[in-house]
């Protein structure tokens, strides 16, 4: 017996080594992944989740990469240049500024972003601001838009104006002859309405703040959708079948509105359809009932023209009439003669 547990423990010697390895290492790595850091000009202290490229293949999250050129990090975001001006890891947010806008001059952004493209991405699920900067291009001067036009983009045969609103502009808000040809999300600073001056670029030059999530990121790689418990604390969150909360939400709305629909429709048929062929039956029957009315008091008419037929004695021959009815003596008369 001895033998026996002596070779069954000497057999699962090897495995040791392997038990270890695979029990350390992946806790050395998760450190070694939190442990990197690096800078890029005034960007210090860059860490997990952020990387810049050409860092160790161990330090951060390559979904998360910086780059550096000239001293300034660099995040490229669909499709956008962005300077990086700070990153709290406590707050979990990133300020980035358009490279076009960067510098407070005039300029258009690299890319047009609106606020709603930019909660697109998985890893950077949600704004800080509400606002955006939206650059209009016009054919014709427009006169309720003086102050918003901005004359260093504009020339003799276009006019660009910019104004601040919290959503996308709507087609019946946007003037004829204009289009849309740029948006950017902008701090909190621009909340008001500006008219267009020389501070509005350096408003534009603030940037805006994106809240970042590893944690969302990997609900979108795995197919789910990322919903924040908290809206003071943006690392309390929880991962759901998408649109999960949506259903729980909106099937109430769905419910209720087709419920809605359902009597508009309900309503309508009764109005122009069911309606007017009730008042047109209704119409249709009083009009043969009052002909028919019409024609039996005709035909009683008719019948009261006719002459009465005249009672005849036992004998044969006719009865006299009172003396005090001229009409039944002239009907006698007549039958007397035709007699």
């Amino acid at each position: 017996m001895r033998i026996e547990a002596s070779a069954t423990f000497t057999s699962s010697r090897p495995l040791l080594p392997l038990f270890i390895f695979l029990f350390f290492i992946p806790g050395f790595h998760a450190r070694n992944l939190h442990q990197c850091s690096s800078s890029c000009g005034d960007l210090t202290n860059i860490s997990y989740p952020f990387r810049l490229q050409g860092d160790p293949a161990g330090c951060g999250d390559v979904d998360f990469q910086l780059s550096c050129q000239n001293n300034t990090a660099i995040l490229n975001f669909r499709g956008g240049k962005y300077f990086v001006k700070g990153i709290s890891y406590d707050k979990r947010t990133i300020r980035v500024v358009d490279v076009n806008l960067a510098h407070g001059t005039c300029g258009l952004p690299y890319k047009s972003l609106s606020m709603s493209e930019a909660t697109e991405d998985g890893r950077f699920p949600s704004l800080i601001t509400f606002w955006q900067a939206n650059f209009m291009n016009c054919s014709n001067t427009i006169p309720e838009l003086t102050d918003s036009k901005v004359p260093c983009l504009s020339g003799d045969t276009s006019h660009v104006y910019v104004n601040f609103s919290s959503r996308n502009l709507f087609g019946y808000e946007i003037p004829r002859n204009c289009k849309v040809i740029s948006r950017i999300p902008t701090s909190s600073e621009n909340e008001l309405n500006y008219p267009y001056n020389e501070t509005t670029f350096k408003l534009l030059a603030t940037g805006f703040d994106l809240r970042w999530s590893v944690e969302c990121r990997n609900c979108h790689t795995s197919g789910l959708s990322c919903v924040y418990k908290s809206n003071n604390d943006p690392r309390i969150f929880q991962c759901e079948t998408m649109y999960e909360e949506d259903y729980k939400t909106l099937l109430p709305a769905v419910i209720a509105y087709l419920v809605s629909r359902s009597l508009i429709d309900k309503a309508l048929l009764v109005r122009f359809i069911l309606a007017p062929l009730v008042v047109f039956v209704f119409l249709l029957h009083k009009c043969l009932t009052t002909r028919k009315t019409v024609g039996n008091a005709e035909h009683v008419g008719d019948l009261q023209m006719l002459p009465k037929p005249v009672p005849c004695s036992p004998q044969g021959h006719t009865r006299n009439l009172p003396s005090d009815s001229p009409k039944q003596v002239l009907i006698a008369a007549s039958i007397e003669r035709s007699a």
